[in-house]
């Protein structure tokens, strides 16, 4: 009887390490895999950003999002959607160039430049911006969490 038992429990052992294994090897991405995901994510941010599409942000924005606007403001969610049903803020243009994107476990952090076109009511945000996004992985979909801009001086 302890043999069955014994035996039972290193089969129930060795199938649920096969399964975690098996599991586990699925939900991997490459970070190559991932970096492409953010950078894609990134991209539709920006768009929506032009579009005024707050629909897509309250789905993509954590419900804990901070962000840091380039004069220091602190950013979250309803300050944003207020600008943005105002009619304040308005984007022509945001533009991602040297993109790169760190990936750590279930975090990523992408930083560019950004070359903005727009305004915050009778401010010109236009310029040359290096941001700085981090995005977290929550039940299988990315959210971005922070954002920082610091305008770069010509």
């Amino acid at each position: 009887m302890n043999r069955l038992i014994i035996l039972t429990r290193v089969a129930l052992a060795a199938t649920t390490t096969t399964l975690q294994t098996q599991s586990a090897q699925s939900d991997t991405l490459s970070s190559e895999d991932i970096r492409k995901q953010i950078i894609a994510l990134d991209q539709q941010l920006n768009d929506a950003a032009v579009l005024g599409n707050m629909k897509f942000f309250s789905q993509i924005m954590s419900e804990g999002y901070v962000g840091v606007a380039p004069n220091g403001m602190i950013l979250g969610q309803s300050l944003i959607a207020a600008h943005y049903q105002t009619g304040t803020l308005r984007y022509q243009s945001v533009v991602n160039s040297d993109i790169d994107v760190k990936v750590h476990d279930n975090c990523a952090v992408l930083t560019a430049l950004s070359a903005v076109k727009g305004h915050d009511g009778d401010m010109d945000l236009s310029g040359t911006y290096r941001i700085m996004r981090v995005f977290l992985k929550r039940n299988g979909e990315w959210q971005i969490i922070a954002f920082q801009a610091t305008p770069m001086r010509n």
